[in-house]
């Protein structure tokens, strides 16, 4: 079962959202194992192998077999990967279909070598390049990494060693357990290291404790800064984003305060041109994500009062008032008011002035906007208003805000 309140549709959601923002890889679900037949690379036989019959093919008898709770890597003898997830039956019956990506970039020889290897014409090098160039190109082991990270911590029971490997060939099936350099039990051992590594920080982080060094033995294994390129470096502390941002997800903090800073991290990351100031950045990360879980925690908050909180940081830029948002959580706005200053010892439009000039002050800082466009940008269209309510919280101007800030 999922280890979490959300749906088992907000989960698909954010398992697809974090394989696109990490990999640009699409997942797709399926509801039957007989839909694998427009999946894998049937189609792509078919244009290449015109004879191609799938009801004839014990390959797809082998994947409508699929082992529930299970990951399953096809390797393709085109080269590409494709992976498939089938779902515990308690949770649903859907497989996730991932990819396919490849390994490297298909290249000019990439595709002759695979021609040749398949007893192809040349003549089919248009087409291939076509196709191959709209693969991403991804690493299996950090894409089977990062899912075994968000299975793991969302669905209980969840075995990463339950895992095989199937060898997608013209003619025959093999299928063998998956493994790295024929090395299953290593790889097992280095995947409880790596997982308790992760649950060490984020276990470090709810209680408030200096997660670093453990950081430090996670990059140390990881080798998460050792790229020989910042483009792999970068790819890495992407992976590592989406891994805090998960996490963090599942906790009594507001979705929105959670992806604003996912994002702004994705931005920085993205970039970013120094290899010494991107080696900084886990550490940057980890401060930040810790930072939001002590100041916007909700946990302590009633579930009415939660849901008002989150509503108006999802809304900032709206007309937010006492009575839109009773409307919105369906609640008494009598009610909602007395409660709200009763659990934060603030009234609704006192804590709704903060969050606008918490955020004014987000994008004073990380953007070139001008102070009229953040003031609407926060919700509030009124100029002359927006300084005054901020100079009274701040004790200076947005003006001051801005050049203090640029003088640091």
């Amino acid at each position: 079962m999922l280890i979490t309140n959300f749906t088992y549709n907000d989960f698909y959601n954010l398992i697809t959202s974090i394989l696109d923002s990490s990999f640009n890889i699409s997942t797709t679900k399926i509801c039957d194992s007989s839909d694998f037949t427009n999946y894998v690379d049937v189609e792509f036989r078919k244009i290449i192998w015109p004879d191609y019959n799938p009801t004839h093919d014990s390959t797809m008898d082998g994947l409508s077999q699929m082992k529930k709770g299970a990951l399953c890597i096809v390797q393709s003898a085109m080269e590409f990967t494709t992976i498939a997830f089938s779902f515990p039956k308690e949770i649903s019956n859907d497989i996730l279909i991932i990819g396919p990506f490849l390994e490297t970039e298909a290249d000019d020889e990439f595709i002759l070598k695979l021609l040749k290897k398949n007893n192809l014409p040349e003549s089919l090098r248009k087409t291939f390049a076509i196709y191959y160039n709209s693969l991403p190109i991804a690493s299996s082991i950090k894409v089977i990494l990062t899912l075994h990270t968000i299975l793991g911590l969302f669905i209980s029971d969840y075995n990463p060693s339950n895992m095989y490997y199937i060898d997608f060939s013209k003619d025959k099936l093999k299928v063998t357990d998956y493994n790295y350099d024929d090395d299953s039990e290593f790889y097992i051992e280095y995947h409880k290291k790596y997982k308790s590594c992760l649950e060490d920080i984020f276990k470090y982080i709810r209680l408030g404790k200096d997660a670093t060094e453990i950081l430090n033995d996670y990059i140390e294994l990881t080798g998460l800064l050792k790229g020989s390129s910042i483009e792999k470096i970068k790819n890495n502390l992407c992976i590592l984003n989406t891994q805090f941002e998960s996490e963090l997800l599942k906790e009594s903090i507001s979705p929105a305060q959670v992806r604003q800073l996912y994002l702004k991290n994705q931005l920085q990351i993205e970039t970013e041109t120094s290899r010494i100031k991107l080696m900084k950045l886990p550490y940057k990360m980890l401060k930040k994500y810790s930072l939001l879980i002590s100041n916007y925690n909700l946990q302590e908050y009633s579930y009415t009062i939660r849901c008002a909180i989150e509503y108006i940081n999802f809304n900032l830029q709206s007309n937010l008032s006492l009575s839109t948002i009773s409307k919105a959580i369906g609640k008494n706005s009598s009610f909602l008011s007395a409660q709200f200053k009763k659990e934060t010892n603030k009234t609704l439009t006192r804590y709704i002035q903060e969050r606008r000039i918490e955020e004014s002050i987000r994008m004073l800082t990380h953007t070139d906007m001008s102070i009229q466009e953040i003031s609407h940008m926060v919700g509030i269209n009124d100029l002359s208003w927006f300084s005054k309510l901020f100079k009274g919280i701040t004790n200076m101007s947005p003006t001051q805000y801005r050049a203090n800030m640029h003088k640091s």
